[in-house]
Order: structure tokens, then C-alpha cells, then sequence
């Protein structure tokens, strides 16, 4: 089964034979572009054929549209800035890896925060950069799991997670938390207060080393409501 990202890639490939002004000429590999590069070709919504839009409020649309064998949706502020989740599907391979992207706006700018590559089973696979929560069974303690993508073995890596609690709008708690390792991904266990709907915001923050002595850093942030 083909990987969303090779999928991609094979866009790319297919984007430069046509009669574009900026032509690729050199492989295009998933590792050398951020992920928000990588996914800013087949979301942008401006080249899309048989483009809708639904106006969902005053400050949000609903769009979706066709790239090449691709169906895309999400959703646009009225800035015209993409937002929140969208979803990539091939409409060609029902059998091919199809993809979730959150994004979110970093000081004025789209910034891919997540994305998730799922089979056509709706599992995730490996090449994937996600968080999720899960309640412990001991009263107020959360988990939070931190999903990242590897092309390679790491030899060395260190995660941690700075966050800091909200209630009613007022920060009443912070922390600082070094996150374990367990099998692909890493998690941290959070005592939260004891108040219905607080706000978690934070980032958590991963340092890697490649035997080739490559280095890098992925980023997730995180906006969550406790309930």
C-alpha cells in the first residue's frame, strides 16, 4: 500500500511536467521541506477544479474541491487562511493512504500543526505527526500521547511538554514536563486541577539525532479542553 507521502510526491512529479512558471527539476523527498511546504501544493485551493465553498458563520467557510486524483476539503477564515482540520482522499485508489492536517495560524501564518496518514481501514500509520488524550484511571490524571515521524532510526532524541492551565480565561497552573518513551511515540501524565472545562495550552517539542549525525526538532501544539 502506497504511503500518502509518496503519494504526494508523485503530485509534485506530475505538477512539474506541466506548463507552470516555477518547474521542479530535482526529487522531491517528504524530509526536505516542513510539513507545511510539503502540504501547501495539494491545499492550495486556488488551482483546484470543481472548487465549493459553504459558508459556515461570518469568520468561517467550508471548502472542497479536486487536485489531480485528490479530493480535498477544509475550511478557510475570512482572511482567506486555511484553519482546522482538513481531510485528502484519492478518489483513483481505494486502497491508497489518504490523510488528516490540522492547521492552525502561528504568528499570522498557516502553520501545518498535525497531520495524520490513515489506510483505507482509518488506521494510522507510522509517517504521522499527531497528539491524543486519554483519561487514566486515577481521578484528574490525563495522558497525552505525542506521535512523530521517523525516516530513520533515531539514536538520540529527548522530548518535553510546557504547558499551562486556563480557567475562565486566567492561567492557574504551569508546568514543565520531560515526556517518556514508549514504543513510536511518547506520552506525559498531567494532574489536572480539580474544575470542570479548564484550557491546556502548551507545545511539546521533540530533539532527535540520526546515526549520520543529523539533527532535528518537531513541534506540536497543543490547544485542549479538559472536561
Amino acid at each position: 500500500m502506497k504511503n500518502i507521502f509518496m503519494l504526494i510526491t508523485g503530485i509534485f512529479i506530475i505538477s512539474s511536467c506541466t506548463k507552470e512558471k516555477n518547474k521542479i527539476d530535482r526529487i522531491l523527498k517528504k524530509e526536505n521541506f516542513t510539513s507545511t511546504e510539503y502540504f501547501s501544493i495539494p491545499t492550495d485551493y486556488k488551482k483546484w477544479k470543481n472548487y465549493d465553498e459553504i459558508i459556515i458563520n461570518d469568520s468561517l467557510k467550508k471548502i472542497s474541491g479536486d487536485f489531480n486524483q485528490y479530493r480535498i476539503e477544509g475550511f478557510i477564515n475570512n482572511e482567506n487562511k486555511k484553519i482546522n482540520w482538513w481531510i485528502i482522499k484519492n478518489k483513483a485508489d481505494k486502497n491508497a493512504d489518504n490523510a488528516r492536517i490540522e492547521y492552525r495560524i502561528i504568528d499570522g501564518k498557516e502553520y501545518v500543526n498535525q497531520y495524520i496518514s490513515f489506510n483505507s481501514k482509518g488506521d494510522y500509520i507510522t509517517n504521522s505527526m499527531f497528539y491524543s488524550k486519554e483519561n487514566l484511571n486515577i481521578p484528574n490524571f490525563v495522558r497525552y500521547k505525542f506521535f512523530t515521524p521517523s525516516k530513520k532510526a533515531k539514536i538520540n532524541s529527548l522530548a518535553k511538554f510546557s504547558l499551562y492551565y486556563l480557567y475562565d480565561g486566567k492561567e492557574i497552573k504551569s508546568e514543565d514536563l520531560k515526556c517518556q518513551k514508549k514504543d513510536n511515540y511518547y506520552y506525559v501524565d498531567l494532574n489536572t486541577p480539580k474544575k470542570q472545562n479548564i484550557v491546556i495550552k502548551g507545545l511539546f517539542e521533540e530533539g532527535y539525532q540520526y546515526t549520520n549525525g543529523e539533527m532535528g526538532v518537531n513541534n506540536i501544539y497543543i490547544l485542549d479542553t479538559l472536561k
